[in-house]
């Protein structure tokens, strides 16, 4: 069975607050107890323009150079408040390339303690 949340006029406000000043769909969702199509039919109502899903642009080619740098997909993703996904994306569409899973490059390796 589903429940609905009913939001009054001042959380409204909030939620579209905290959409307007580019707080991620999933954490407003979160926050709110509301899916996430609601954050954003609720700010299409309001005229706030939807974001598209994903990454801005601007945001993409910092998620790649974290990654790049040696983080792994979820640190990334948790940093950023995205999904592993999304940076996944963000990584590809930069050019980029997914290490295989559970290795670190070898200039990224840290030396032992005490060398």
């Amino acid at each position: 069975m589903q429940s609905q949340t009913r939001l009054s006029p001042a959380r409204r406000a909030e939620l579209l607050a905290d959409y307007e000043a580019g707080m991620p769909v999933r954490v407003i969702a979160t926050r709110f107890r509301v899916h996430r199509a609601t954050v954003s039919e609720l700010a299409r109502r309001a005229g706030l323009p939807v974001r598209e899903p994903g990454l801005p642009a601007k945001d993409q080619g910092r998620a790649a150079a974290l990654y790049e740098d040696g983080l792994t997909l979820a640190q990334v993703a948790e940093r950023m408040a995205v999904s592993i996904e999304t940076v996944r994306a963000a990584v590809l569409a930069e050019g980029g390339r997914i290490r295989p899973r559970g290795r670190v490059p070898r200039q990224l390796r840290r030396a032992p303690v005490g060398s």
